[in-house]
Protein backbone atom coordinates (compact mmCIF):
# COMPACT_ATOMS: atom_id res chain seq x y z
CA UNK A 1 0.00 0.00 0.00
CA UNK A 2 0.97 3.67 -0.22
CA UNK A 3 1.34 6.39 2.28
CA UNK A 4 2.72 7.17 4.90
CA UNK A 5 -0.89 8.66 5.65
CA UNK A 6 -2.29 11.73 7.44
CA UNK A 7 -5.55 11.45 9.41
CA UNK A 8 -7.73 14.36 7.84
CA UNK A 9 -11.07 14.26 9.21
CA UNK A 10 -14.16 11.48 10.09
CA UNK A 11 -17.64 11.26 8.66
CA UNK A 12 -20.45 9.44 10.99
CA UNK A 13 -22.87 7.24 9.11
CA UNK A 14 -25.89 5.74 10.85
CA UNK A 15 -25.85 2.29 8.18
CA UNK A 16 -26.09 4.86 5.34
CA UNK A 17 -23.62 5.52 2.30
CA UNK A 18 -21.89 8.20 1.52
CA UNK A 19 -20.83 10.11 -1.73
CA UNK A 20 -17.62 11.02 -3.04
CA UNK A 21 -18.28 13.96 -5.43
CA UNK A 22 -17.02 16.85 -7.66
CA UNK A 23 -17.76 19.38 -5.25
CA UNK A 24 -19.34 21.78 -8.08
CA UNK A 25 -21.47 18.91 -8.84
CA UNK A 26 -23.20 18.25 -5.50
CA UNK A 27 -26.07 20.44 -5.89
CA UNK A 28 -27.48 17.64 -8.37
CA UNK A 29 -28.01 15.29 -5.76
CA UNK A 30 -31.32 15.26 -4.61
CA UNK A 31 -31.04 12.20 -2.15
CA UNK A 32 -33.52 13.23 0.17
CA UNK A 33 -35.69 15.85 -1.40
CA UNK A 34 -36.34 13.56 -4.83
CA UNK A 35 -35.87 10.48 -3.22
CA UNK A 36 -32.37 9.76 -5.34
CA UNK A 37 -30.88 7.91 -2.07
CA UNK A 38 -33.24 4.81 -2.74
CA UNK A 39 -31.64 4.30 -6.38
CA UNK A 40 -28.25 3.44 -4.29
CA UNK A 41 -30.33 1.31 -1.86
CA UNK A 42 -31.40 -1.05 -5.29
CA UNK A 43 -27.71 -1.02 -6.15
CA UNK A 44 -26.39 -3.11 -3.60
CA UNK A 45 -22.51 -3.60 -2.77
CA UNK A 46 -22.32 -4.28 -6.58
CA UNK A 47 -22.76 -0.60 -7.15
CA UNK A 48 -19.53 1.72 -7.21
CA UNK A 49 -20.94 4.77 -8.54
CA UNK A 50 -24.36 6.91 -9.71
CA UNK A 51 -24.73 9.62 -11.80
CA UNK A 52 -25.11 13.03 -10.26
CA UNK A 53 -25.91 16.02 -12.46
CA UNK A 54 -23.24 15.69 -15.75
CA UNK A 55 -20.53 13.65 -13.86
CA UNK A 56 -20.77 10.58 -11.11
CA UNK A 57 -19.91 10.30 -7.47
CA UNK A 58 -18.22 7.20 -6.07
CA UNK A 59 -20.11 5.55 -3.29
CA UNK A 60 -18.57 4.88 -0.27
CA UNK A 61 -19.20 2.86 2.67
CA UNK A 62 -20.97 1.71 4.80
CA UNK A 63 -20.44 -1.74 5.65
CA UNK A 64 -23.11 -3.35 7.85
CA UNK A 65 -20.85 -5.67 9.04
CA UNK A 66 -18.28 -3.91 10.61
CA UNK A 67 -20.94 -1.48 11.74
CA UNK A 68 -24.31 0.26 11.52
CA UNK A 69 -23.40 3.13 13.82
CA UNK A 70 -19.93 3.81 12.87
CA UNK A 71 -17.15 6.24 12.08
CA UNK A 72 -15.28 6.26 8.81
CA UNK A 73 -11.98 7.63 8.96
CA UNK A 74 -10.86 10.07 5.92
CA UNK A 75 -6.99 9.74 5.19
CA UNK A 76 -4.61 11.34 2.34
CA UNK A 77 -1.02 10.44 1.27
CA UNK A 78 1.36 12.84 0.09
CA UNK A 79 1.46 11.65 -3.10
CA UNK A 80 -2.62 12.44 -3.73
CA UNK A 81 -4.34 8.81 -2.43
CA UNK A 82 -7.16 9.40 -0.61
CA UNK A 83 -8.41 6.20 1.87
CA UNK A 84 -11.71 6.34 3.72
CA UNK A 85 -11.54 3.24 6.69
CA UNK A 86 -14.46 1.94 8.63
CA UNK A 87 -13.17 -0.33 11.20
CA UNK A 88 -14.09 -1.56 14.93
CA UNK A 89 -11.61 -3.21 17.52
CA UNK A 90 -10.22 -2.94 20.86
CA UNK A 91 -7.04 -1.13 20.01
CA UNK A 92 -8.69 1.31 16.97
CA UNK A 93 -5.04 3.40 16.09
CA UNK A 94 -4.30 -0.32 15.32
CA UNK A 95 -6.55 -1.38 13.35
CA UNK A 96 -6.46 1.89 11.21
CA UNK A 97 -3.07 1.31 10.59
CA UNK A 98 -2.83 -2.36 9.70
CA UNK A 99 -5.84 -1.22 6.93
CA UNK A 100 -4.06 1.02 5.26
CA UNK A 101 -1.26 -1.13 4.88
CA UNK A 102 -3.58 -3.97 3.61
CA UNK A 103 -2.86 -4.68 -0.01
CA UNK A 104 -5.13 -4.19 -2.46
CA UNK A 105 -4.45 -6.53 -5.11
CA UNK A 106 -7.76 -8.19 -4.37
CA UNK A 107 -9.93 -5.03 -3.91
CA UNK A 108 -12.89 -4.91 -6.03
CA UNK A 109 -12.59 -2.49 -8.62
CA UNK A 110 -14.82 0.64 -9.12
CA UNK A 111 -15.86 3.20 -11.78
CA UNK A 112 -13.18 5.96 -11.93
CA UNK A 113 -13.94 9.35 -10.46
CA UNK A 114 -13.66 12.75 -11.96
CA UNK A 115 -13.19 15.63 -10.18
CA UNK A 116 -12.94 18.51 -12.26
CA UNK A 117 -12.86 21.56 -9.91
CA UNK A 118 -10.11 21.05 -7.44
CA UNK A 119 -12.29 20.18 -4.74
CA UNK A 120 -14.27 17.01 -3.40
CA UNK A 121 -16.89 16.56 -1.49
CA UNK A 122 -18.00 13.48 1.38
CA UNK A 123 -22.05 13.56 2.31
CA UNK A 124 -24.15 11.32 2.99
CA UNK A 125 -26.35 9.84 0.43
CA UNK A 126 -29.71 10.21 2.34
CA UNK A 127 -29.30 13.83 2.11
CA UNK A 128 -29.22 16.75 -0.21
CA UNK A 129 -25.84 17.90 -2.06
CA UNK A 130 -26.77 21.58 -0.36
CA UNK A 131 -29.97 23.34 0.56
CA UNK A 132 -32.27 22.71 3.69
CA UNK A 133 -31.78 19.36 3.44
CA UNK A 134 -27.92 18.78 3.26
CA UNK A 135 -24.98 19.25 5.62
CA UNK A 136 -22.59 21.35 5.99
CA UNK A 137 -19.01 20.30 4.95
CA UNK A 138 -16.17 20.61 7.33
CA UNK A 139 -12.80 20.74 5.42
CA UNK A 140 -10.25 18.27 6.07
CA UNK A 141 -7.55 19.16 8.33
CA UNK A 142 -4.20 16.92 9.01
CA UNK A 143 -4.76 16.01 12.70
CA UNK A 144 -4.06 12.83 15.03
CA UNK A 145 -5.54 9.80 14.22
CA UNK A 146 -8.25 8.94 16.94
CA UNK A 147 -7.01 6.96 19.94
CA UNK A 148 -10.42 5.88 20.28
CA UNK A 149 -13.23 4.95 18.98
CA UNK A 150 -16.07 6.83 20.50
CA UNK A 151 -19.54 8.19 20.45
CA UNK A 152 -20.74 10.39 17.90
CA UNK A 153 -20.70 14.40 18.28
CA UNK A 154 -24.07 15.72 19.67
CA UNK A 155 -24.81 17.94 16.87
CA UNK A 156 -25.46 17.21 13.52
CA UNK A 157 -21.92 15.70 12.08
CA UNK A 158 -20.87 17.35 9.17
CA UNK A 159 -19.39 16.07 5.51
CA UNK A 160 -15.97 16.78 4.35
CA UNK A 161 -14.24 19.21 1.75
CA UNK A 162 -10.81 18.11 0.32
CA UNK A 163 -8.89 19.84 -1.88
CA UNK A 164 -6.86 17.70 -4.61
CA UNK A 165 -4.32 18.60 -7.39
CA UNK A 166 -5.72 15.67 -9.79
CA UNK A 167 -8.90 15.16 -11.69
CA UNK A 168 -9.05 11.42 -12.21
CA UNK A 169 -9.30 8.64 -9.35
CA UNK A 170 -9.37 5.01 -9.84
CA UNK A 171 -11.36 3.63 -7.34
CA UNK A 172 -11.28 0.37 -5.24
CA UNK A 173 -13.64 -0.90 -2.56
CA UNK A 174 -12.50 -3.88 0.15
CA UNK A 175 -15.66 -4.92 1.98
CA UNK A 176 -15.46 -6.40 5.68
CA UNK A 177 -11.97 -8.13 6.36
CA UNK A 178 -11.32 -9.83 9.48
CA UNK A 179 -7.44 -9.25 10.82
CA UNK A 180 -8.04 -11.28 14.16
CA UNK A 181 -10.64 -12.20 15.79
CA UNK A 182 -11.63 -8.98 17.57
CA UNK A 183 -10.33 -6.68 14.50
CA UNK A 184 -11.84 -5.78 11.48
CA UNK A 185 -12.38 -3.24 8.12
CA UNK A 186 -13.79 -2.03 5.45
CA UNK A 187 -11.98 0.35 2.93
CA UNK A 188 -12.57 2.44 0.11
CA UNK A 189 -9.38 3.64 -1.91
CA UNK A 190 -9.15 6.31 -4.26
CA UNK A 191 -5.59 6.80 -6.08
CA UNK A 192 -4.84 9.77 -8.27
CA UNK A 193 -4.85 8.23 -12.02
CA UNK A 194 -1.37 9.80 -13.57
CA UNK A 195 -0.24 9.27 -17.60
CA UNK A 196 1.58 6.08 -17.78
CA UNK A 197 0.19 5.10 -14.42
CA UNK A 198 -0.13 1.23 -14.29
CA UNK A 199 -1.81 0.81 -10.58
Amino acid sequence: MRGPWVHTGRLWTSGDPFLAVDASLRGAWRGFSDDQYDDIVDLGQEGTSIPVGTGRAAIVGADGVVGDDSWMEVFQAEDGDIAVVQASGPDYPRVLTEALLYPDTDDEVGDPLVVGSGELAFFSAACDGDGPHSVPLAPALPGPVPLVYGPPSRESDPGLLMTTAYTTFAFKVRWYTLLDEENCFARWLLTPVRTGDTR
